[in-house]
């Protein structure tokens, strides 16, 4: 007899798996993943993140709001790398049924910063660059609901907070994700999460910090309030990746000026805007940060040719990679020759030698413990119009 084939991206329970013909020793087997308890979804095209997600808030726990690091990576927020299983290297790839990029269970094997997939195709099993993921989960529920959903999953028993409907889910709104996210990770990340909302890349279109300080003051006694006004403080608009924040972190903390993010230069010859990540204006020094995705052959060479432009009207250009910001000896004196080079004033090398650049290579910590959980807690989009920042309500 041929086996009963399976529907890629189905995610059942096991009574409805049986009914549809799938014995009992398949289900135990490899070719299925249990995301979830008692729910079941084929290894080799597995549901779609977002339908798990689902499932959790109106299977498993009804009623329950996604939260933490989960809401983020709905709303495209970037989350570290090492947060809850990696569930910030999940790729969004295209949906051949309803067109649009969805979230997938599936992570990139090679590196986080790598090209994005666009294809479901992709997934075919094997595939060099992808690797299956089950991520930790996060959702809330009231102080006096106590319910658990398996080793996978972390049910935080909070106080009601603000929510946000997003294509069909039940999220934190945007203000209370980010107090949800400075209880738990550290001031940088938080930084970068904000960042995100303040740049061009939000899905809302970009907040203000004005807007985002409004929405947060509701939660002044709420844990994590204070925290997460500290990384309002080191915020900034019109940022596009988390490298130029850690880079523009970086720089003010060994002492340089602050750089503005994204600067546009026009290109004299072409009339052709150019951005510089980070720009020191008057100088006419620049600092970039490199993340893997430019070594790509087409990037590699628009990124020369842009490069080579703003050289020729006069810029100088520092650049720096991951490496440099887990360890910025390199890169911070070269940045001082630079400044030296041009006769601007530059901090001395002590601020990153020694005890001081430890300091630098160290991030400002998490928290010592996160906020209350369950008691079992977890060992292409169509074009639509941009909805205003939800910092702006």
């Amino acid at each position: 007899m041929r086996a009963t084939p399976l529907p890629g991206g189905a995610l059942l329970p096991r009574s409805r798996w049986r009914e549809m013909g799938v014995s009992t020793t398949r289900l135990a087997g490899p070719q299925f993943l249990r995301p979830l308890p008692g729910l079941l979804t084929p290894r080799d095209h597995p549901a779609w993140f977002d339908d798990v997600a689902s499932a959790l808030q109106t299977t498993l726990i009804p009623g329950a709001v996604l939260s933490h690091t989960t809401a983020a990576v709905l709303y495209g927020v970037p989350v570290p790398v090492d947060a809850d299983n990696g569930i910030g290297l999940l790729v969004r790839l295209r949906d051949p049924r309803s067109g649009r990029r969805r979230l997938s269970l599936f992570a990139r094997r090679d590196s986080p910063e790598a090209p994005p997939l666009t294809d479901l195709d992709a997934l075919a099993p094997g595939h060099s660059a992808l690797e299956l993921r089950l991520p930790r989960m996060h959702c809330r529920v009231p102080p006096d609901r106590s319910r658990s959903a398996g080793r996978n999953v972390t049910v935080h028993q909070m106080a009601p907070g603000a929510t946000r409907r997003w294509h069909g889910l039940l999220l934190s709104s945007p203000a209370e994700l980010l107090r949800e996210l400075a209880t738990t990770l550290e001031h940088d990340e938080v930084v970068i999460a904000i960042d995100h909302f303040l740049g061009p890349n939000s899905a809302f279109g970009a907040a203000t910090r004005d807007s985002v300080r409004r929405a947060l003051t509701p939660y002044r006694r709420r844990p994590g309030y204070r925290r997460v006004f500290r990384a309002l403080a080191d915020a900034r608009e019109g940022v596009e990746s988390p490298g130029e924040t850690r880079t523009r972190l970086l720089v003010t903390r060994a002492g340089f000026p602050e750089p503005i993010p994204n600067l546009r230069v026009p290109d004299p010859h072409s009339g052709i805007t150019r951005r510089i990540d980070n720009a020191y204006a008057s100088l006419l020094i620049g600092v970039e940060y490199d993340g893997d995705m430019h070594r790509r052959r087409g990037a590699w060479r628009e990124e020369h040719a842009r490069r080579d432009s703003l050289e020729s009207a006069g810029w100088t250009l520092r650049r720096l990679t991951a490496a440099d910001i887990r360890a910025p000896g390199r890169f911070l004196s070269a940045l001082r020759r630079t400044f030296l080079a041009g006769g601007h004033a530059a901090p001395p090398e002590s601020a990153w030698r020694g005890a001081a650049g430890r300091a630098l290579r160290r991030p400002i910590p998490r928290p010592a413990s996160p906020q209350p959980s369950s008691r079992r807690p977890a060992s292409p989009q169509p074009s639509l119009p941009r909805p205003a920042s939800p910092f702006s309500r």
